[in-house]
């Protein structure tokens, strides 16, 4: 019997990507050891703290465990997440106040609390779409340039950006835009399809600016991007403070517990990147950087290597939704991207999303290990 678990667990670790999974265990103890910093220098609470640490325990148990599942099996149960995490969101509209909150600073009532517990579901509607929609287009891949494919397929991957646009995220919305426009392209559309949807584009996104839809105040995120020293302006404020806390730090940094950092609104999730910076400067930021890149192709040459289209169109979902949150969340701490409430994965305070981050990460890894070459 015992023989039989220790063959069970060597056949699962010969299996598992341990160098994606050392670079993830590597982006969670830096991004937990600058968080520390911040509660020590009480810029966040220690219950918060103790949140995070304990959201990325949950997270590297779930990596381990979806890695060790097929991930063509979780495809398949699509009808068990999907309703979950649908219904999460959907709650957010109908739910009474009890439940459904809105944070101190956000934009947006697109939380929910269950006593003690607090959670963003469109975070975790993240993990099903990615899944949902990798199944959706390996079904119709011989056949994916039929127009009746083509509309589904949109309507599949408009349904989750519309929802969170009406909850009121855009930032949200974008990242699932992100996803499935990187997925349908890998796919092998057509490229008339491609040149299309940037039409479409062009010509919808002047419409959706003037409809109205898009409130004031996130309008004027995107317009005082050419006026940011302007300290007067509201919006402005927050990223030009949180853009000289980044470069304090200069060359080496002021150190983890210096006593001479500054503090700005949401320096531990939207702008996590200037507190690495005041702390660890330059040196600091480039290591965050390189540790992300590092995890991002990583993902590519697991997408690369897979047998299957399913497996490779999972990968190039959750790379596409982490490079876009990297890319957006650094873009705002360097004011060249308007805050529109985007975390940096593995580093950033929210439990949620690092737990999303950590399955989506895990659903790779279960592509890596399910098209290794089997071995007695």
């Amino acid at each position: 019997m015992l023989k039989e678990i220790w063959s069970i667990i060597r056949h699962y670790f010969r299996r598992l990507d341990k160098s994606l999974l050392l670079l993830c265990a590597a982006a969670l103890v830096f991004g937990c050891t600058a968080l520390y910093s911040e509660t020590a220098a009480e810029f966040l609470t220690k219950r918060k703290f103790t949140t995070q640490v304990f959201c990325a325990g949950v997270g590297v148990c779930a990596l381990l465990f979806l890695s060790a599942v097929s991930y063509r099996f979780l495809a398949k149960l699509w009808f068990l997440h999907l309703p979950a995490t649908l219904g999460l969101v959907l709650l957010t509209f109908v739910g009474p106040s009890s439940i459904v909150y809105r944070p101190d600073g956000s934009d947006d009532a697109a939380w929910l609390r269950f006593g003690s517990l607090s959670l963003q579901p469109s975070e975790l509607l993240k993990f099903s779409f990615i899944l949902t929609f990798a199944l959706h287009l390996s079904k119709v891949r011989e056949d994916i340039d039929r127009p009746g494919n083509i509309l589904l397929l949109c309507l599949h991957g408009a349904f989750p950006c519309l929802l969170i646009f009406l909850q009121g995220d855009m930032g949200s919305a974008l990242v699932f835009f992100f996803i499935f426009v990187c997925m349908i392209f890998v796919s092998g559309i057509s490229y008339r399809y491609v040149f299309l949807g940037l039409g479409a584009l062009a010509v919808g996104a002047p419409v959706l600016w003037y409809s109205g839809l898009i409130p004031d105040y996130l309008k004027n995120r995107f317009l005082v991007l050419g006026d940011l020293e302007n300290a007067s302006l509201k919006e402005a404020y927050q990223q030009l403070v949180g853009r000289r806390i980044l470069g304090s730090g200069r060359i080496f940094g002021k150190g983890l517990f210096s006593d001479d950092l500054a503090h700005v609104f949401a320096l531990e999730n939207d702008l996590i990147l200037a507190h690495i910076g005041q702390t660890l400067g330059f040196v600091g930021c480039a290591a965050v950087i390189l540790l992300l890149t590092a995890i991002c192709v990583k993902i590519l040459l697991v997408a690369r290597a897979s047998k299957d289209a399913l497996g490779c169109y999972i990968c190039t979902g959750v790379f596409a939704m982490l490079l876009f949150q990297v890319i957006i969340n650094m873009g705002m701490v360097l004011c060249v991207l308007p805050v529109i409430g985007i975390t940096l994965p593995f580093f950033s305070q929210g439990g949620t999303s690092l737990i999303t981050t950590c399955l989506s990460v895990g659903l790779c890894m279960s592509v890596s290990a399910y098209n290794r070459p089997s071995r007695s």
